[in-house]
């Protein structure tokens, strides 16, 4: 999001250009908006909840995530969820991610963000509720985890899945094994990286 420096010095949101863009991106067809608690210094979900406020809900999908990454706690991850609701001005999630899957020590470190506090379990009681709409994870890192939560499949009944594909990553970072073995479970996938983060849209 575009940001401008506030009279305190410190970097804020300009709110005004944020409403440009999402109208402007509605206005050609976008209808799938995708933020996060810590995206834009943890300004993004205000910002993003401001600008589609000004749109019928039943007019665009949106996603967000627990990114617990910091304090894991079950207060900690509760709370977190519930500011989403609160900053993004809805009563209902179409798309809720687990937040980057598979770094640090693997399926230890997802136990402790999503296990062993009930987390995930309470996300799957939010989904029968109808406050999310659609479950999933974001996955970076260790294929471990990966197969393990696919493992559970049956378990969790994740809705979607998001990996990082791009033409670079294919082989990589093993996207396409990702890719096959998600069409295997006739699971969605939801892309992100398609340009690297920008890297690959100016290539030497």
């Amino acid at each position: 999001w575009p940001l401008k420096q506030g009279s305190d010095g410190k970097d804020q949101i300009d709110q005004e250009a944020v409403n440009r863009l999402v109208d402007y991106a509605i206005e050609h067809g976008v209808n799938y908006f995708d933020t996060s608690p810590v995206y834009v210094q943890g300004m993004s979900e205000k910002a993003t909840g401001i600008a589609l406020a000004r749109h019928p809900r039943n007019s665009y999908y949106l996603a967000t995530k627990l990114s617990n990454f910091q304090n894991y706690t079950r207060e900690n991850s509760l709370a977190m969820y519930r500011q989403s609701f609160r900053d993004l001005q809805t009563d209902y999630l179409d798309y809720y991610l687990l937040h980057s899957i598979g770094g640090g020590n693997g399926i230890e470190l997802f136990n402790d963000r999503y296990i062993n506090n009930g987390m995930l379990d309470f996300l799957v009681k939010e989904r029968e509720a109808g406050r999310i709409r659609h479950l999933g994870f974001s996955y970076h890192g260790d294929v471990k985890v990966f197969d393990y939560l696919l493992s559970r499949h049956d378990e969790f009944k994740w809705d979607f899945v998001q990996i990082q594909l791009n033409y670079v990553d294919w082989t990589l970072l093993k996207a396409k094994e990702q890719y096959d073995i998600l069409l295997e479970h006739q699971l969605p996938v939801w892309v992100m990286e398609p340009q690297k983060g920008g890297r690959l849209s100016t290539l030497n």
